[in-house]
């Protein structure tokens, strides 16, 4: 009888034929965990999927992959849903991957869990990243939707803390689909324009699904490289997002941005005047231990005839007392001087001393419009007076000379 020889391949094409007619092998749902989770560079996914005694390779191929809300990591439990086929060329099987569904939470939670992951990996939130706010800054970026309360309120918290600090409001939608390119183009056109010392980025409250936006991979990599120290102040104090982990500081709501952004006048005098106090004490304390050493040189020197000692010692003491007092008195009336032109400064650069006398500063797409040829007829405009803001349309406009 004459022997019939296979070749490796036709053995492996024959497995391959049997377990792809098989009907429980042609599509099925596994349940297990993720492991030696890799996405390559064409696209595809390769993993494990183990349980608590074995495990099974399994490819995702690039067009069920692209279609995945969500990214994989280890660790993710899940069912899974596929076909078990040959690779030829090895002769090894594996589970085919067409669907993943996570199990014991949402895709929502699992995608934030997996972009933290990688964003944690990537150094992303490291703190030597993390960039010092300025404590006394001159002009904050507002980046959030511009007609919603927390605007209103970063803005009027700001003007209580101090008068000075100029506010200026970069709109961005900060719900939808559109809302995360458009906060990255905010954050660019604050970082193009270049005049402001720290951004707020955020907005109030809502569901996960409000707050998005902040949690995608785009926004987080557009604080990141920002070059102008980012404050994130998205939703309620509970409300944790990617940006607030990639941002230089969080803060849990945006009246508390306000309050980190802008210093304090009262504060900033208090400091001046616990200064002027501690001085004071210190000087006092000198004075009296001063004293203390000339009544023990006095004790000691009872009864030697230490008149000559004693009258010069009590004539440099009296000497550099009034130097002291001297140099006291001019201190203190130094930094009282400097403080109140500093003060008066202040207060004549505050845009509110120049409202006050009837000026208006007109607005253009979040921008102070300077030049009429920035606007045209039927643009619409916003005059802040005041005492509060109007509204207009563009009929027409004359350039000077």
């Amino acid at each position: 009888m004459e022997r019939k020889v296979y070749s490796v391949l036709q053995i492996n094409r024959y497995i391959k034929g049997l377990i792809e007619d098989d009907y429980i092998l042609g599509s099925m749902w596994i349940r297990g965990e993720i492991s030696n989770y890799k996405r390559h560079s064409s696209g595809h996914i390769y993993f494990t999927l183990k349980d608590e005694t074995s495990s099974i390779d399994c490819v995702m191929f690039k067009e069920y992959a692209s279609m995945m809300p969500f990214e994989l990591y280890n660790g993710l439990k899940a069912v899974i849903c596929g076909y078990i086929s040959v690779y030829e060329k090895s002769g090894t099987y594996k589970l085919y991957v067409q669907i993943v569904d996570p199990e014991g939470s949402g895709e929502l939670s699992i995608a934030f869990e997996a972009l933290k992951n990688k964003l944690s990996e990537e150094g992303l939130f490291d703190p030597d990243y993390k960039r010092e706010i300025e404590k006394r800054p001159q002009t904050i970026a507002v980046i959030t939707s511009p007609t919603g309360a927390a605007v209103r309120d970063i803005i009027q918290i700001a003007g209580r803390r101090n008068p000075s600090v100029n506010v200026v409001v970069f709109p961005a939608l900060v719900q939808g689909e559109y809302a995360a390119d458009s906060i990255v183009d905010a954050i660019e056109s604050v970082n193009e324009w270049g005049k402001a010392d720290t951004i707020i980025v955020g907005r109030g409250g809502g569901s996960m699904e409000d707050l998005w936006c902040f949690n995608e991979e785009k926004v987080a990599r557009a604080i990141f490289a920002s070059e102008i120290p980012v404050i994130s102040a998205v939703g309620h104090e509970t409300d944790f997002t990617i940006a607030d982990f990639v941002a230089d500081m969080r803060a849990p709501t945006p009246s508390a941005a306000a309050e980190l952004a802008v210093n304090s006048v009262e504060e900033d005098m208090e400091i001046v005047s616990s200064a002027e106090t501690r001085l004071t004490r210190a000087y006092k304390g000198y004075m009296l231990k001063k004293r203390l050493e000339l009544e023990v040189i006095k004790a000691k020197t009872e009864g030697l005839r230490p008149d000559k000692v004693f009258e010069l010692k009590e004539r440099e003491l009296k000497e550099k007392a009034k130097t002291l007092d001297n140099l006291m008195i001019r201190f203190i009336d130094k930094k009282r001087t400097g403080f109140e032109a500093g003060l008066k400064n202040l207060e004549a650069l505050s845009p509110l001393s120049v409202l006050k006398r009837g000026y208006s500063v007109a607005y253009h797409n979040g921008r102070i419009l300077k030049d009429p040829a920035c606007v045209k007829s039927g643009d619409e405009i916003s005059l802040h007076l005041e005492k509060g803001n109007v509204y207009a349309t563009v009929k027409g406009t004359e350039i000077n000379g």
